[in-house]
């Protein structure tokens, strides 16, 4: 794009900024005004390319006056806050399943109530109920099975799940980088039927953590993060972690998701979308003959990319 064209381009998005905080400030419709906010961020996401788009998220929304308003939501603020250290917290997800009923203005409150009724929330509480599923089909078809969960934050799906309820698990394993995230899921599973363990996806990938013979395998939310690189290597290792007959669920962020605009411009939350072709290159490095099956499935609105391998 050329210079002029850019600046432009560019003026003419504070302007719609301008007005979409002047229609907040004076008491407009906000749920007109946010729908306006949010097909707008999709627009320009998809409209601009990536130097063009992240100079507008970190020059012009950053110091936007519109980003005090948006900030009252408490999910959008614990997000660009970040307050573990990292992006897309396990306390930042549970805003996604249940609405939060702390102490919220009005404003914030309503805020969060639209975006939580957005279709990428959607998506993340449907992936719950699909993990809780996976996991009482392997408990069906294995007796007491091993699971193992790698970044397993919460671990909400265990608490959705008949055959952890029931005690037809016979090893499950909660894996995850942050403490705090794993001190909730012994709370939450206290009869040790749920093992926690603490690591980092680099200590599995320098082959110093290896959890074998496991039945079932996921890892819904991290892949999103990951290079192509490490993303291939790692699943070739979790793949080797099976039984035979074993299953490895991944899933990713879908290019074309509504609502990475507004993740990315108000919350700093930067995910690595992708498409089918690249979430089946995650298996590039495992020796096809060692594959029994594999399939691949969006969820219901379209936004998550899930690919299944089964071990021979």
């Amino acid at each position: 794009m050329e210079w002029v064209d850019w600046s432009n381009a560019l003026e003419r998005a504070v302007c719609w900024l301008d007005d979409v905080h002047w229609q907040i400030s004076r008491g407009d419709d906000l749920q007109l005004a946010l729908e306006s906010l949010f097909r707008g961020l999709t627009l320009l996401h998809r409209k601009w390319d990536r130097e063009e788009w992240t100079r507008f998220c970190l020059e012009i929304v950053r110091t936007h006056p519109l980003r005090e308003v948006i900030h009252q939501c408490p999910y959008t603020r614990h997000g660009f806050e970040k307050p573990r250290g990292y992006a897309g917290d396990a306390v930042l997800i549970d805003y996604l399943y249940e609405e939060h009923q702390g102490p919220l203005s009005p404003m914030g409150r309503d805020i969060y109530h639209f975006l939580w009724n957005q279709s990428g929330p959607r998506s993340v509480r449907e992936r719950r109920e699909l993990l809780a599923q996976e996991i009482d089909a392997t408990a069906e078809r294995v007796h007491q099975p091993r699971i193992l969960s790698v970044a397993c934050g919460h671990l909400r799906e265990a608490e959705h799940s008949r055959a952890v309820a029931e005690g037809h698990v016979g090893d499950f394993i909660a894996f995850d980088q942050d403490p705090d995230s794993l001190e909730v899921v012994a709370q939450q599973h206290p009869s040790h039927l749920v093992r926690p363990v603490c690591g980092t996806v680099r200590s599995i990938l320098m082959g110093k953590t290896s959890f074998p013979e496991m039945d079932l395998i996921y890892s819904a939310g991290l892949y999103d993060y990951l290079s192509e690189a490490v993303a291939s290597r790692l699943t070739r290792l979790l793949f080797g972690m099976l039984r035979p007959g074993g299953r490895l669920l991944v899933g990713n962020f879908a290019t074309r998701t509504p609502d990475a605009g507004y993740l990315e411009a108000f919350m700093d939350w930067w995910l690595l979308y992708r498409d089918e072709n690249q979430v089946r290159a995650f298996a590039s490095e495992i020796n096809p003959e060692e594959i029994a099956s594999v399939e691949q499935f969006r969820d219901s609105v379209q936004n998550v990319i899930y690919m299944v391998l089964t071990r021979r």
